[in-house]
């Protein structure tokens, strides 16, 4: 029952997908994070048959891939592409990782951030062209969300947050090992099921996840700690791997 409604503390907090019922309860804040995969698989789900309706639809291709593109993004309520965008401020700022940790909680936009997220759509609406375009199975749409929640899940719960307040310090009280076991469990089942199904076209799978650890470790470094923001970029970035990586095999 705790994981229940843990899963739809998570559900609420990452996506815009309505919920039975709205209900805050802190005693299980120790499962959002856990129950993160699962919000998407819910939201892999969702793209995946959304994506199948368009792309079928009688309209310019271009069309159909700016669609596509932004599924994902608007059930996650863009909180995670906000995330990237917090980061990619504080990371090319090249300062200090004091000034960087500011930058990070500062909620202006700076140019940084407006470069790097165009660059990103741009990047992902070629990406989604080419696999529309090539007419490749969407079924693995299912697993990318749930392959980059699992990186950002593991890296929130095993790595300190850069800051004492916050999302991430307060969803890390009272975790357990158990915790980080089932996303890693879950991860794994991803990729076997990918390969048994997909075969090789699950490739993007293993870059999603090579590339959320990179990003992971590359963030950890840059800001000594995981913070959500941070974890929203591993979150974008990973999926923006998987979606490249699909388009060029």
């Amino acid at each position: 029952m705790s994981f229940i409604k843990g899963f739809f503390m998570s559900l609420g907090m990452y996506s815009i997908i309505p919920v039975p019922k709205k209900s805050w309860n802190d005693n299980y804040m120790r499962v959002v994070i856990p129950a993160l995969p699962l919000v998407g698989a819910l939201i892999g789900f969702l793209w995946y048959g959304l994506s199948f309706v368009v792309s079928s639809l009688p309209v310019p291709l271009m069309i159909k891939s700016i669609f596509i593109l932004f599924i994902p993004l608007i059930l996650s309520g863009f909180i995670h592409l906000d995330g990237y965008m917090d980061t990619a401020d504080a990371v090319f700022s090249r300062r200090s990782i004091d000034e960087k940790k500011r930058i990070l909680k500062d909620p202006q936009v700076g140019a940084f951030a407006v470069i790097a997220l165009v660059g990103l759509i741009l990047f992902q609406f070629g990406a989604v062209y080419t696999i529309i375009e090539s007419q490749k199975d969407l079924l693995i749409f299912v697993l990318i969300p749930v392959v980059s929640r699992c990186i950002a899940g593991i890296t929130a719960l095993r790595l300190k947050p850069v800051f004492e307040t916050g999302y991430i310090k307060s969803y890390k009280t009272d975790t357990k090992t158990g915790h980080t076991v089932f996303i890693c469990i879950l991860i794994a089942l991803c990729g076997t099921v990918a390969w048994l199904i997909l075969g090789i076209t699950a490739l993007p799978l293993l870059a999603a996840t090579a590339v959320g650890i990179i990003a992971a470790w590359y963030l950890y470094k840059q800001f000594q700690g995981i913070s959500g923001d941070l974890s929203g970029c591993i979150i974008t970035v990973s999926e923006f791997a998987a979606l490249l990586c699909m388009a060029l095999t």
